[in-house]
């Protein structure tokens, strides 16, 4: 089976606190705790292997934790190749008020790395990538790693003809562009902040006023890069550009709680890269992956 190797190069421990009520500047008693480890790449390679397609993260880790992150990977099965670095690995915290349904993601920056990493890292990548078919570049990446490193991942990957997906933002986005990678996932504010400089899109707010802005510079990356542009708008409609216009990809009813939505953008990715091994078209691809990432916003497992 054809199998997808991740990159995190922001790895983090993960603890959610739920509670079932919160009120700021109070004392707040969480009623249940969970921890484990994350990463948008280790959650992407999660999703790969809950489908039951191979998939290997790499990544960096260090200090006095890395033995327990390691542990965390290993209860899970996830497969991971990582150069070891001296900074911590970093802690993000998930709040999730029950009673009101808001999802609060308290997010630390990963920590700066060594002048070595860049090289060592790549080194890794260069020893594994031939088990791979499928490449995939989620998240920003630490300090300290060098700026041409993403470019140098894509580019090495394109010549070896793997397929290539990257879901990352700014100059890194614009600086892979040019190495072709085969479709960008970065969700719409992410993409507005990148190629609308005068135009601010949130999350969690609906905005459709700038959908033929967006078609124009989808239609200029594929003509330019031939890269294929897919756009995700949280609970929202998903906007799909395979190379010939912008199409919508209607979002899913659901009558369920939503219990948790953080790392659902990584679910869809993880879902559709496995559609696309399978022969599948970039809308059903997406669309599969959106049913996807709803299973994991609403608490149910994810199986092939």
């Amino acid at each position: 089976m054809k199998a997808v190797l991740t990159i995190c190069l922001s790895p983090t421990f993960q603890k959610t606190l739920h509670f079932d009520s919160f009120k700021e500047g109070e004392v707040n008693r969480a009623s249940f705790v969970s921890e484990t480890v994350a990463g948008k790449g280790i959650n992407v390679s999660r999703t790969v292997q809950a489908l039951g397609r191979p998939s290997m993260n790499l990544c960096q880790i260090g200090g006095c934790r890395l033995g327990e992150f390691l542990s965390y990977l290993k209860r899970e099965d996830i497969d991971i190749g990582y150069i070891e670095v001296e900074s911590e690995i970093r802690t993000c915290t998930t709040l999730i008020d029950r009673q009101r349904g808001v999802i609060t993601e308290l997010v630390e920056n990963a920590r700066e790395v060594d002048k070595s990493a860049s090289e060592r890292f790549f080194k890794l990548f260069l020893e594994k990538i031939d088990a791979y078919e499928a490449v995939v570049i989620s998240g920003t990446k630490a300090k300290g790693f060098s700026s041409s490193l993403y470019p140098e991942i894509v580019r090495e990957a394109k010549r070896r003809g793997k397929l290539v997906i990257i879901d990352i933002k700014g100059d890194e986005l614009m600086n892979c562009l040019e190495e072709g990678p085969d479709i960008i996932k970065p969700n719409l504010s992410e993409f507005a902040s990148t190629f609308l400089s005068d135009t601010v899109i949130y999350e969690g707010i609906e905005d459709v006023s700038i959908y033929d802005k967006v078609e124009a510079i989808c239609a200029d990356i594929f003509r330019k890069y031939k890269a294929r542009t897919v756009l995700t708008r949280g609970k929202y409609d998903t906007w799909v550009y395979d190379g010939k216009s912008l199409e919508t990809i209607p979002a899913i009813k659901n009558d369920e709680t939503i219990i948790n939505t953080v790392g659902c953008g990584d679910t869809l990715t993880g879902a559709m890269i496995h559609s696309l091994l399978n022969g599948d078209d970039l809308k059903t691809s997406v669309r599969f992956g959106m049913e996807c990432a709803l299973k994991r916003a609403t608490g149910h497992a994810i199986c092939r």
